[in-house]
């Protein structure tokens, strides 16, 4: 019986260890990400009607572009909306950075106004995407009667 036991658990235990034992590869290309949020400001907190919208796209040799768009519908007059970009090996840690920000006017009459904003990218050997959307050097009277 205890010989049956050891079996069972030792061939339950070896698909796992040969799963564990398997290097971590890095994103497989072609490769397309997206994330979007509602902007933020660090003193004071989420902005209404401010959002930033960000994707990757690479082809089959890892070259790709990075595009940021950023929406103003709130009533901010001249806000820095900005986004960091991070790329990330395996082990979490940051291979490239890139960072956008577009100066924006409050809303237009009718819809918000939008800002677009893309760079090239050559880099294959990232394993994920992070992105912080921030603003920026508010006005302080702007940007208490945009806070949600």
């Amino acid at each position: 019986m205890k010989i049956q036991t050891s079996k069972l658990v030792a061939a339950a235990l070896l698909p796992l260890a040969l799963l564990i034992s398997i290097p971590a590869a890095a994103a497989s290309h072609p490769f397309e990400f997206h994330a979007d949020a509602s902007m933020q400001h660090e003193q004071y907190g989420p902005i209404e009607q401010a959002y930033g919208y960000m994707n990757v796209v690479t082809d089959d040799n890892g070259n790709g572009t990075i595009n940021v768009m950023f929406s103003n519908g709130s009533g901010l007059d001249l806000a820095q909306f900005n986004a960091r970009v991070k790329f990330l090996d395996t082990a979490g840690a940051i291979v490239k950075e890139e960072y956008f920000d577009c100066w924006m006017d409050a809303e237009g009459l009718r819809e918000a106004i939008e800002c677009k904003v893309t760079k090239p990218l050559s880099l294959s050997n990232f394993d994920s995407v992070e992105v912080d959307f921030y603003l920026s050097e508010i006005d302080e009277l702007n940007a208490t009667a945009a806070v949600y």
